[in-house]
């Protein structure tokens, strides 16, 4: 009996330091997140490549998914930077004299799937900017579109550029800014987490958001009026990044997971998360009755003008960061054809 016992207290014992220096040789990655964790956004994007990561590797890498941010939006490329953070995600728009060549990624009528400009964004920066320096301190997991971005009003549909006479619109980047007042509107910037305050009071009559951001803000009952442009008023194109100290100190089988999940491969899993939730969020408003119409050929008409307009700003920009915008442009586009024809 006391022999039972002994053997049993040892293989305790060797079960125990066994888990023990199973959890001392893994490795856990501190990811900030500045939406909250059951954002559709994290819930259909970042988690699952985190999730994807940690089962790829075995349990070797987990994430500690800390409960509040480290950093504002704005900051949280620093903060991974300077370690304060080993992952987070960012937006090229908060930088955008470091970012300025990834600009494009704003422009109207970008495309109608994220997915699809995603991945052509990240084959752009591949080919193009891969080699220029933008990511110090950083190791780039990859970036994304989050799809296009459309006119949600309080009261009407925006059907020529009329119609936006007078219009108080919240806007969230240049673009937006840009249309809005282009054609006479007036540009209201409040974050985006004061939309529904600002919406419901009358302060702003409408919106630019992706559909996901409609539902996600519960703007369902109070923006009924969405004007779809195909391809998008506007986009934005994000970033997932690492602290590259934190990436230099995994072993090679580690880095190559987290390798594995980079570039392509993670463009492709997060462009995907976001039409789901944007063909979601447009699958909600229809089910509440929302008014959902196509723009009229005289308003695509007027916002090709100002993309034109916005990218010719574009190709100076640019080439004042050493860069050609137009060859950048032009490889975008043809990306974007090719991945349309193997869609169909």
């Amino acid at each position: 009996m006391m022999m039972k016992r002994l053997i049993a207290t040892v293989s305790a014992g060797i079960a125990a330091a066994a888990l023990s220096a199973s959890a001392a040789l893994a490795t856990e990655l501190t990811y900030s997140s500045w939406i909250p964790w059951t954002h559709p956004v994290n819930v259909n994007v970042y988690i699952p490549w985190i999730e994807a990561v940690e089962k790829a590797s075995n349990g070797k890498i987990t994430f500690k998914r800390l409960p509040k941010a480290i950093a504002s939006p704005q900051g949280s490329l620093d903060a991974v930077r300077t370690g304060q953070a080993d992952v987070s995600f960012s937006v090229h728009a908060y930088a955008r004299k470091q970012f300025a060549p990834y600009l494009f990624a704003e422009l109207p009528l970008l495309g109608d799937s994220a997915e699809i400009t995603s991945v052509a964004l990240q084959r752009t920066h591949d080919k193009f900017l891969a080699d220029k320096g933008m990511y110090k301190g950083l190791y780039l997991v990859g970036m994304m579109t989050h799809g296009p971005g459309q006119v949600h009003h309080t009261t009407k549909l925006i059907e020529s550029p009329a119609d936006m006479e007078g219009q108080k619109m919240r806007t969230g980047g240049v673009i937006p800014k840009a249309i809005t007042e282009a054609w006479g509107g007036v540009s209201i910037s409040q974050p985006s987490s004061k939309s529904y305050e600002i919406l419901s009071s009358g302060i702003a009559d409408g919106i630019m958001f992706p559909y996901e951001s409609v539902t996600s803000f519960n703007l369902t009952d109070v923006t009924k009026f969405s004007t779809n442009v195909p391809g998008g008023w506007y986009s934005s194109s994000h970033f997932l990044i690492m602290n590259k100290k934190a990436y230099d100190r995994l072993p090679p089988d580690e880095k190559a997971i987290i390798d594995q999940f980079s570039g392509e491969t993670f463009a492709k899993m997060a462009g995907h998360g976001w039409d789901v939730v944007n063909a979601k969020g447009l699958a909600d408003l229809k089910a509440n009755g929302n008014t959902i119409a196509d723009a009229s050929p005289e308003l695509l008409a007027a916002i090709t003008e100002l993309r034109d307009q916005f990218l010719a700003e574009y190709y100076t920009t640019a080439a004042e960061e050493g860069v050609d915008g137009k060859a950048i442009y032009a490889y975008f586009q043809e990306q974007v054809k090719e991945l349309e024809a193997e869609a169909k």
